[in-house]
């Protein structure tokens, strides 16, 4: 009796050590969980290149190069963009006179009365003043944020390479804990979710390169300088919510209005409908969908709703939860 309370005892206090280590491990990993999410993401879509490589060379050089293949052109695309980005911010805060002869030229084009352009323009200094003293307030915390940014996309690269170095060797070590008759049937769930998964972020990666590609004769139409870079940052905000694809499209309307209003307005109804709109509302829920076996509407959900409340590793989260639960689903609806 004395023996079945003292392993009764070690069993609990080694259940109440592990939720501690786990609760411990996930505390201090929280700062760079966008970085182990995206990471995961990435070795998702690296996965077919890594198998198709595997046949010529060994895992270790498949897995790095696949992860180079996707990691590189992402990150070319972001910190160009956002350096270009910053640099266009700069050249409008220092130069107020050509800013304000710009929007008075919009507003004349619109048919705005010269009165009221002058009240509008009374009030360009005050907000350029107002957006150098948030920006100088929040230098710190902007460079801070920089850092933690670059800090967890180099931490998706390396769970990316490792989630392919090593991924499928540590769900074989996991399976050999379990008892041996348990081992076929849980190595078919590991199996379903991970088909899941791979369906579904692939798919993503798809619907992102459609998004970027249908861009460019977009933006060809239109006459817009840069358009490969565009493109690319299209293709970009698909792919990682950091941005959406309207917070590239109404820039370049703005730029636009300075030479013909009328055109503005017709790149950015078309651009939020056909770019934005249908890409993300229809396309992206039915086509990845149908590559991961999730309902469009559950989806659908799972992109906004995750965004919305956890931002990046949100985005990637909440459809990663519909899919463990669609491929539960579907695995013992096969089982019956």
């Amino acid at each position: 009796m004395n023996n079945l309370k003292d392993e009764t005892k070690w069993a609990i206090a080694l259940i109440v050590g592990i939720l501690i280590v786990v609760v411990l491990t996930f505390y201090f990993l929280l700062p760079l969980l966008d970085g182990i999410v995206m990471g995961i993401v990435f070795s998702y879509v690296a996965k077919p290149i890594k198998k198709r490589l595997e046949k010529k060379i060994s895992r270790v050089f498949a897995s790095a190069i696949a992860t180079l293949v996707i990691i590189i052109p992402i990150f070319f695309l972001m910190f160009y963009g956002i350096f270009q980005g910053i640099n266009q911010a700069i050249y409008l805060l220092t130069h107020q006179h050509e800013l304000e002869a710009n929007i008075a030229k919009i507003l004349r084009d619109a048919g705005i009365g010269k009165e009221y352009i002058q009240k509008i323009l009374e009030y360009i200094p005050s907000l350029i003043t107002l957006i150098k003293s948030k920006f100088e307030l929040s230098a710190f915390d902007v460079t801070k944020r920089f850092v933690m940014f670059l800090m967890n996309f180099v931490i998706s690269a390396i769970v990316c390479y490792y989630a392919l170095v090593d991924g499928e060797r540590f769900i074989e070590n996991t399976l050999k804990l379990l008892p041996e008759d348990r081992r076929d049937e849980f190595g078919k769930f590991i199996r379903e979710i991970d088909e899941t998964f791979l369906g579904l972020w692939f798919g993503n990666f798809i619907v992102a390169m459609l998004i970027g590609f249908a861009s460019i004769p977009f933006f060809m139409f239109f006459k817009i300088p840069l358009t490969p870079l565009l493109s690319g940052l299209m293709f970009l905000a698909a792919l990682i919510p950091i941005f959406a694809e309207w917070m590239i499209i109404l820039p370049v309307a703005f730029y636009l209005a300075t030479k013909n209003v009328t055109t503005a307005i017709w790149f950015l109804i078309i651009g939020i409908v056909f770019l934005y709109f249908i890409p993300e509302i229809i396309v992206r829920p039915y086509f990845v969908g149908y590559t991961s076996k999730i309902h469009p509407l559950i989806l659908m959900l799972a992109f906004i709703g995750g965004a919305i409340v956890g931002g990046i590793a949100g985005f990637f989260i909440a459809p990663m939860i519909a899919g463990l639960i669609t491929a539960i689903y579907n695995y013992y609806l096969r089982q019956r």
